[in-house]
């Protein structure tokens, strides 16, 4: 009997496919009667306990690093900032509308406002779109009919967020407006979208009191970008943005967020790298409401970098007011006897002549680099897009202009170098040249009389047309070439800013329709093609002061850790060839001594002696400038006037260039040089140091 079961056992096992079944019918079986313990039995248990938990991460933001002028004068820093996000959370759509709307309320009863990117007009009356064909782009990519009108897509939204139950049309597209940024981000039970920036005090408290009425609403606490010094150094030092959609898809692997700041231009832009800093994490537990239970922070943020510029903050604040000033005088007609209306624009660069470094640098029109912080306001930007001088270009490296005579030392040199001429050699002014289309020089034009009997620096001295004339006709225009890119002229410094322009040469890629004689006088004198940013001309003028050494332009000078730890050297250079795409070679340009100084006394007859063309300027100035008036025609309007200099002379420390759009002449631009080195060789070591410490006090708002 015992052996019949045995063999039956025994058969049972031999047949697998029956003991798979049987035991997959076991498993299935327990499986089943786990999931009705979960969801029949103690579902509701579960259910209460997940609605409790939920956690979610998020981001604490590094505060970004400082930006100091070389003495130590805080240009850029962090303020506290309070912003509000929105998660999208388990509730009726009518609850969290409810709570959009006291939101609403609570922000505007403060005089604060909510955040959004819905393309409409502050006063809510329709689109502010600027053309149709943005208007129905925009459609396009929410999916909405093009045919629709402003009226038409709002009660789309209306329905669209349940919103029928507001009464207030107003309110319900101010509701809009939250609803849209939070879909746009993706908001979600664990991403938020941000809906409100840098709200008062106030506003915290009373969101906080109300906090278990406002479901999915968080208040973050991030630091805001501050610049205290306004407009100074705004080209310099640039702005910071709420990152846009096509720099977040490019920088999404190095950890931003579409809720990310990020450097739009200046150095908050070129060392973005550098300045961000590493952002954190933390786990916050919240129920389905988005009420918070718990905090921990996983992840602590780390601080960007601080980054030390070259510019001087007294010197720069003396240039852009020195330009704003003679702007203005010329403006109004003050330094002329008559206004010249269409003056309105101009940049200066001060250079340390030894080492290249941008001791100061400034474009006008400028702009309040603190209204771009946390995102520019539609009538702001509006302003200045539709301004037609540009206040947002850096004219210090994106503009180029005709250098006119302060090209005339380049030319002389080249004559020189060239066995064209020597620099004793006289030449006798004959007030109408004999060659190509018989140009006249300027003073022969102005009162019929000449130059007379002149050398090269009685040449730049009087900035006599007809001598370079004969010059340019000597050597030809291909060593006129050679000898600007000798300068650096033509071709991009590579100062750590973008869009720095390359300028151009006259002649060297000749036109399709010849290049003639009379190409080669007009370019002799700085006109013609010849087109160079005030940076490539102020290099020029420092490699002429320091004895031939063409150095490596740069605003930056250095970089430190936040534990004081420097950036290297090598590091830096080899990362502003990557961003600029510029590796420019700081070279000896081999010139002759007894050239350069000869060249040089003719610039300081020009500030200093009678018949020089800025000496009325510079009379009576303790300190003695070597220099050079233009003055560059233009296609339209009153002439640029452009002046170059270098001080002091017997020991150069500085070149300044200065150009003023629609100044006129040299002369009246000699006006904004007077006042840089009047000011820059009267600063002391005291006044730097009280200035810092006055900097300090004034914005002392440092995390």
């Amino acid at each position: 009997m015992l052996k019949k079961i045995f063999e039956k056992i025994m058969d049972f096992f031999n047949n697998r496919e029956l003991v798979m079944s049987i035991i997959i019918l076991i498993i299935s079986g327990i499986f089943i009667l786990q999931l009705f313990n979960l969801q029949i039995l103690e579902g509701s248990t579960y259910r209460e306990q997940a609605e409790k938990r939920m956690v979610r991460t998020e981001t604490v933001s590094a505060s970004r690093g400082e930006i100091y002028d070389r003495n130590g004068i805080v240009l850029a820093t962090n303020k506290l900032s309070y912003n509000v996000e929105l998660y999208k959370v388990r509730v009726e759509a009518y609850e969290q509308n409810d709570s959009i709307k006291k939101l609403i309320e609570i922000l505007e009863s403060n005089g604060d406002k909510i955040y959004s990117t819905f393309p409409i007009k502050e006063d809510l009356s329709g689109f502010n779109f600027s053309d149709e064909e943005k208007e129905i782009k925009w459609k396009e990519s929410v999916n909405i009919d093009t045919s629709l009108n402003f009226e038409q897509v709002i009660d789309y939204y209306i329905k669209k967020y349940d919103l029928e139950g507001i009464e207030d049309r107003t309110m319900q597209i101010k509701i809009i407006e939250v609803k849209y940024e939070g879909n746009l981000n993706g908001y979600s039970l664990f991403n938020s979208a941000l809906i409100a920036k840098d709200i008062s005090d106030k506003s915290v408290a009373q969101i906080e009191e109300s906090k278990s009425e406002l479901y999915g609403i968080n208040i973050v606490t991030v630091p805001k970008r501050y610049y205290p010094n306004g407009t100074v150094a705004a080209h310099v030092i640039g702005y910071v943005s709420k990152i846009n959609s096509t720099e977040y898809a490019n920088k999404k692997e190095e950890g931003y967020t579409l809720n990310s700041i990020i450097g739009k231009s200046g150095i908050e832009e070129s060392f973005e790298k550098y300045l961000r800093g590493e952002d954190g994490e933390k786990k916050v537990i919240t129920d389905s409401k988005g009420n918070v239970s718990s905090e921990t922070y996983s992840k602590d943020a780390i601080s960007g970098n601080n980054v030390t510029l070259t510019i001087d903050y007294r010197l720069q604040a003396v240039a852009e007011n020195a330009l704003l000033d003679t702007i203005n005088r010329l403006k109004s007609g003050e330094i002329t006897g008559e206004p010249i209306e269409d003056t309105n624009a101009g940049a200066v660069v001060v250079l340390d002549v030894q080492t290249g470094e941008v001791l100061a640098m400034a474009s006008y029109p400028t702009y309040e680099i603190n209204d771009f912080v946390g995102g520019i306001s539609t009538e702001n930007w509006n302003k200045i897009i539709n301004d037609e001088t540009n206040p947002m270009l850096n004219r210090a490296i994106s503009g180029i202009y005709s250098p006119g005579s302060t090209y005339k030392m380049l030319v002389g040199i080249a004559g020189v170098k060239s066995n064209g001429i020597t620099p004793d050699e006289i030449y006798y002014d004959p007030g109408i040249y004999p060659y190509g289309y018989h140009p006249k020089c300027w003073l022969y034009t102005y009162n019929g009389t000449t130059h007379g009997a002149i050398n090269l620096a009685g040449a730049i001295k009087g900035s006599c047309n007809c001598y370079f004339y004969e010059v340019g006709r000597r050597i030809g225009i291909d060593e006129i070439v050679s000898t600007a890119k000798l300068f650096g002229l033509g071709q991009k410094t590579g100062i750590e800013l973008s869009q720095e322009s390359s300028g151009v040469i006259a002649g060297e890629n000749k036109p399709d329709s010849g290049w003639y004689l009379g190409d080669t006088l007009s370019a002799a004198i700085g006109q013609s093609y010849n087109a160079y940013t005030p940076i490539q001309l102020a290099n020029y003028i420092a490699t002429i002061a320091n004895g031939g050494n063409l150095n490596k332009v740069s605003i930056i000078k250095k970089v430190e850790k936040s534990d004081g730890e420097e950036i290297s050297l090598r590091e830096l250079i080899e990362y502003s060839k990557k961003f600029t795409g510029v590796d420019f070679e700081a070279k000896n340009i081999g010139l002759d001594a007894d050239l350069i100084n000869r060249v040089k006394e003719g610039m300081l007859s020009v500030t200093s002696e009678t018949g020089g063309t800025a000496s009325s300027i510079f009379y009576g100035s303790s300190i003695q400038v070597g220099g050079k008036t233009g003055t560059s025609q233009v296609t339209t309007g009153s002439n640029n006037g452009i002046f170059v200099g270098f001080a002091p002379y017997d020991n150069p420390k500085i070149a300044v260039v200065a150009i003023i759009e629609h100044g006129e002449e040299g002369l009246y631009t000699a006006h904004v040089v007077r006042a840089i080195t009047d000011e820059y060789f009267n600063m002391t070591s005291e006044d730097k140091e009280n200035e810092k410490v006055q900097n300090i006090v004034e914005s002392s708002v440092n995390f």
